[in-house]
C-alpha cells in the first residue's frame, strides 16, 4: 500500500501557531507510526497561495495519483490542501475515480469511514450550491449596475457571455481568488498584487498585464467574494 503525505505553508503569511511544517510532519508520522503505516513520501510546499491546484509538489502528487501509485493521502488538517471549497470538488473526483483513501488528521476525517464519507459529501454539496450561485450573484451584480446607471456591456474577469449569459471561466476565478488573499490576508497593496501577478505571467483579461486599478476593482466587488 502507498502511503503518502501533504503538508503545505504559505510563505507570504505568517506561520499558523504551532503548525508549521514540521508540526504537521510529526503529526502525520505519529499517526502513522501508532497505526503501523508506512508513509512512502510527505510532499513538502512553500508557496505564496492556496487558491490553486498548480502549485508544484501538489502537481505532482496529484501525477502520481493518476498514475495509480498512490493508495492513501494523509494532510494534518483539511486546509492545508486548500482552502478553496470549489478546488476541494475538484480533488475529491479525483480521490474517488482513483479510489483514493483520504484522510486528514485534525478533523478525525477518514474516507473509508461512513461518518467521513458524509463529512466529504457535505463539502461536495457546499462547492455545488456555491459553484451554482456565482451566476446569481453574477446577476445581482448587474441589476444594481443598471440601476445606478453604469454601464453593463463586457463581462467580468472569470466569465464570459455564452448565448447571451454569463458563464464561469475557472481559470480566471482561481486568479481572482488569488487578488483576494492577496489583498485580504497578506494586506499587499493593489501595485503589487499587480506586479506579483504580472511576475507570474498570470495574465488579466484578453491576455494583458495587471493594473493596480484593476487589481482594485476585482477587490471592492461583491462578485468577487471568497468563499
Amino acid at each position: 500500500m502507498s502511503i503518502y503525505g501533504y503538508i503545505r505553508l504559505n510563505n507570504h503569511r505568517r506561520n499558523p501557531k504551532n503548525f508549521d511544517l514540521r508540526e504537521q510532519e510529526n503529526i502525520i508520522r505519529k499517526w502513522s507510526e501508532k497505526n503501523e503505516y508506512k508513509i512512502k513520501k510527505i510532499f513538502r510546499e512553500i508557496e505564496p497561495t492556496s487558491s490553486s491546484l498548480e502549485l508544484p509538489k501538489l502537481k505532482k502528487l496529484i501525477s502520481l495519483i493518476k498514475s495509480g501509485e498512490v493508495d492513501v493521502l494523509i494532510v494534518a488538517r483539511l486546509d492545508r490542501l486548500t482552502r478553496r471549497i470549489r478546488l476541494y470538488q475538484k480533488l475529491l473526483r479525483l480521490f474517488e475515480e482513483y479510489k483514493i483513501r483520504f484522510i486528514s488528521l485534525k478533523e478525525d476525517l477518514d474516507s473509508k469511514t461512513k461518518s467521513g464519507r458524509k463529512v466529504l459529501e457535505i463539502i461536495r454539496i457546499l462547492a455545488l450550491w456555491d459553484a451554482k450561485s456565482i451566476p446569481d450573484r453574477t446577476h445581482e451584480m448587474i441589476e444594481r449596475k443598471r440601476e445606478i446607471g453604469e454601464r453593463v456591456g463586457h463581462a467580468p474577469f472569470g466569465y464570459t457571455y455564452q448565448k447571451k449569459r454569463l458563464t464561469p471561466l475557472i481559470k480566471e476565478l482561481n486568479i481572482a481568488s488569488i487578488i483576494r488573499e492577496k489583498r485580504e490576508e497578506e494586506n499587499l497593496s493593489y501595485h503589487k498584487i499587480a506586479k506579483f501577478l504580472n511576475s507570474q505571467r498570470l495574465r488579466a483579461k484578453r491576455g494583458g498585464k495587471w493594473y493596480a486599478e484593476t487589481i482594485k476593482v476585482i477587490c471592492e466587488n461583491p462578485l468577487y467574494e471568497r468563499s
